[in-house]
């Protein structure tokens, strides 16, 4: 060993095993931290979205079926209570850049060079509206794709497209004293209806 790792084992009275055994837990913690790089991002992503869900409503349903009036079910991943509207909310976990607009049947995520295509996401939100919209007729319903921080749209985003980033731009959250009336004895009759 080098003269001054041994000068300062000896000023501060450590012995060889608490050094090797200092270095092999510190060896352990990187690998360790290496390997849960992926979780904890997922867990991070997973706090911004339900952050955002917060900041768009003042209540919210999560992972609800509804019957999509063709004999089916639709599954909407949220459904909110928002100062204007029961808010549909589809949530994308897309990285890379997403080329698609409200009016192509095809969009395209690029990641490293590669191309996916993938159904226009609306259409299939469309029929998640309608469900809600059949079993409230008088109450506006809007919807929208929350895409994570790591989606990009270089060439604009469609109308019905929120990012992260977009939500946390937002003054505030809606307080429930913000809600119509007519809107919020809907959501309470929707709430009750369910299972």
């Amino acid at each position: 060993m080098p003269e001054s790792i041994l000068a300062f084992m000896e000023r501060y009275q450590i012995t060889e095993q608490h050094l090797w055994l200092t270095l092999i837990t510190g060896a352990v913690l990187v690998v360790l931290l290496f390997l849960s790089r992926k979780p904890l991002r997922n867990w991070h992503q997973e706090h911004q979205i339900r952050r955002a869900l917060k900041r768009l409503g003042v209540s919210g349903l999560h992972n609800i079926r509804l019957p999509d009036g063709l004999g089916g079910e639709v599954i909407i991943d949220n459904l909110l209570l928002a100062t204007d509207a029961i808010l549909v909310v589809d949530v994308k976990r897309f990285d890379g850049m997403i080329f698609g607009s409200d009016k192509t049947d095809i969009w395209t995520q690029v990641i490293n060079k590669r191309s996916y295509r993938f159904p226009n996401p609306d259409q299939h939100l469309q029929i998640q509206i309608g469900a809600v919209r059949t079993l409230l007729p008088q109450v506006p319903i809007r919807g929208l794709h929350l895409f994570t921080h790591n989606a990009r749209f270089p060439k604009g985003k469609p109308p019905s497209v929120l990012l992260l980033d977009d939500v946390h731009r937002q003054p505030r959250r809606p307080k429930l004293k913000d809600i119509p009336g007519n809107l919020r004895s809907a959501w309470e009759e929707l709430c009750t209806s369910l299972p």
